[in-house]
């Protein structure tokens, strides 16, 4: 595999009011080390549209079993043998041996109930070409409490997997699937570059243009610039890179005014914050920077900004599912996840006028469909140029970028020029916002490079149908 350089983008943190969401997701004690499962079986006489029995390996966090095809998971009885006085559950109904009636179809785990109490995990893959993953990934969702998330990987062009684990709502016991949508945060980032650059390509903007002022692409429409303010030297290209001088200081300005409009918000920092630094000069995260260049593309392509990412990007890209987060729970788009933060509201935010800069809503198949469509390889056409490509961080051959909001952690990352993947999750840790993220980031990457019998199966073709 090549060599590479990594470019690790840093997100803003987003603080919000206090909630804190009650759930039976616990992590498991650490000093619990007895497999609490013994066995664990298919038996024909209480599943009679099975073949034959069909037995487990049970390990002690995993359960991997190969079920033959042709037959359902939606209605399979397991037969299992429990260490003494322990309880096990699915969500929160009593397992009996022999007679519980479950859809594994859908993720499930077991929850082994000791008699002082604590409790002890265990993740059933049914078909897993990747139980080491799947162990991996249990393993992290528990650590980290978190209720739900969701994995994507993409090795040459191919989507080799695409999975969920845990609940996409925890009250109802939904779990996450192939289908859920999660805020994905600032790795909405990324898909504002490639719109801009799909307007340099289609020769409508220049990323030298300047941006403010007299013949610049949105002139004085945010009022005249301020004198000797430098402001007007700010160009598309500054925006991207994060330097247009502009800083967070004493606050992120998207954070600082949840309530204006884009144009209040714009007006507002172009007339009454000065530059802390020369455009072009300093790198300093802007979310506030990425803003204005969803405003650059409503300006240059009338349209709104969401239409244009969606008709231009997205679409030709194969991604119909996309599109701006609501701020409500009662806003929630169909298949969206619930949030959930100890100690913080994850709906405290203005989610949707957020669009440019954090407001996205995808699958982690999604964002494998955008990545295959922005590497520069040559299996799948690229929307963009390499030459342009190769102006932005999206020329490396490894480079990530994480997202991260009250409710929110999420990781999209390219590595080797050979391996791209998303993960996404319905929490963060508040006091450690990248905690999540850093885990995941790690764990992912070591499992890709353990990995050496990949599936020659393009999910991307199938339609995400089948079993990882």
């Amino acid at each position: 595999m090549k060599a590479g350089r990594l470019l690790v983008l840093a997100i803003a943190l987003f603080l919000a009011s206090c909630q804190k969401e009650d759930g039976d997701l616990v992590a498991p004690s650490p000093s619990l080390s007895q497999n609490y499962l013994t066995a664990f079986k298919f038996l024909k006489v209480v599943n009679p549209q099975l073949p034959q029995d069909l037995v487990g390996q049970v390990s002690s966090k995993n359960i991997s079993l190969q079920v033959p095809a042709g037959v359902a998971f939606n209605k399979l009885i397991a037969s299992f043998t429990n260490t003494q006085e322990t309880k096990v559950y699915v969500n929160n109904t009593e397992q009996v041996s022999g007679e519980t009636e479950n859809d594994f179809s859908n993720p499930i785990v077991y929850k082994v109930i000791a008699p002082n109490g604590s409790a002890h995990y265990i993740n059933v893959a049914l078909n897993s070409r990747f139980p080491e993953m799947d162990q991996a990934m249990e393993e992290l969702r528990q650590k980290y409490q978190i209720p739900g998330l969701t994995l994507a990987i993409v090795k040459n062009e191919k989507l080799v997997f695409a999975k969920g684990y845990g609940y996409a709502n925890v009250k109802t016991n939904l779990p996450v699937d192939n289908q859920s949508l999660f805020r994905i945060a600032s790795i909405s980032k990324p898909i504002t570059v490639v719109a801009i650059l799909k307007l340099v390509q289609a020769g409508q903007l220049k990323l030298t243009d300047k941006v403010f002022g007299t013949n610049a692409i949105l002139g004085q429409e945010y009022g005249a610039v301020p004198v000797h303010s430098n402001v007007a030297a700010i160009t598309v290209q500054n925006l991207i890179e994060h330097k247009s001088g502009w800083t967070n200081q004493p606050n992120d300005p998207i954070v600082a005014h949840p309530d204006y409009t884009h144009k209040q918000l714009i007006t507002e920092v172009v007339q009454n914050r000065p530059l802390t630094y020369a455009p072009g000069t300093e790198f300093y995260y802007s979310n506030f920077g990425y803003c204005v260049l969803g405003r650059i593309i409503e300006k240059i392509s009338g349209k709104s900004y969401a239409a244009f990412v969606q008709t231009e990007v997205l679409q030709p890209m194969g991604i119909i599912d996309m599109q701006i987060a609501g701020n409500s729970p009662q806003q929630s788009a169909l298949n969206e996840v619930t949030y959930y933060q100890a100690d913080d509201n994850p709906y405290a935010y203005n989610i949707s006028r957020m669009d440019a800069n954090g407001g996205w809503l995808a699958t982690a198949a999604d964002l494998m469909r955008f990545m295959v469509h922005i590497d520069r390889n040559s299996k799948k056409g690229d929307l963009i140029t390499s030459d342009l490509l190769n102006q932005t961080y999206m020329g490396y051959y490894n480079w990530s970028h994480t997202g991260s909001l009250p409710g929110t952690s999420t990781l999209l990352t390219r590595l080797d020029d050979e391996y791209s993947f998303a993960v996404l999750a319905n929490t963060r840790n508040n006091s450690q916002p990248f905690q999540i993220t850093e885990a995941f980031s790690d764990t992912i990457k070591n499992q890709i490079l353990l990995k050496t019998d990949w599936p020659e199966l393009d999910l991307f073709t199938s339609n995400l149908a089948g079993t990882q």
